[in-house]
């Protein structure tokens, strides 16, 4: 795994530790039903990203937008704060990847 996929994992897996941290507040959002299917989702996601599938990066970039389903989820749940550090590194690291 190449140090971007690495960092992308990292990523992932600590959106998915504060969303197992405790109960979400999927109100604000519409993508998910409910917990199991954030949890599945994110593990998914996960999971591709170590078999080195990376095809579905405009997918996440959705799931990561200022207004998306994990920022909605993130601010009605109390780690907003830490869900923008997160994204801030998403960013940062798709658009490193888009530039090379």
């Amino acid at each position: 795994m190449d140090s971007d996929a690495a960092e992308l994992l990292d990523i992932l897996e600590q959106v998915l530790a504060h969303v197992r941290s405790g109960p979400q507040d999927l109100v604000w959002q519409s993508r998910y039903e409910d917990e199991d299917e954030l949890v599945a989702d994110l593990t998914e996601q996960c999971a591709r990203i170590c078999r080195g599938d990376r095809i579905r990066l405009r997918y996440l970039r959705t799931l990561f937008l200022a207004t998306g389903p994990l920022c909605e989820i993130a601010a009605s749940s109390g780690w907003l704060e830490a869900f923008t550090a997160l994204g801030a590194r998403f960013d940062q690291l798709t658009e490193r990847g888009r530039s090379r």
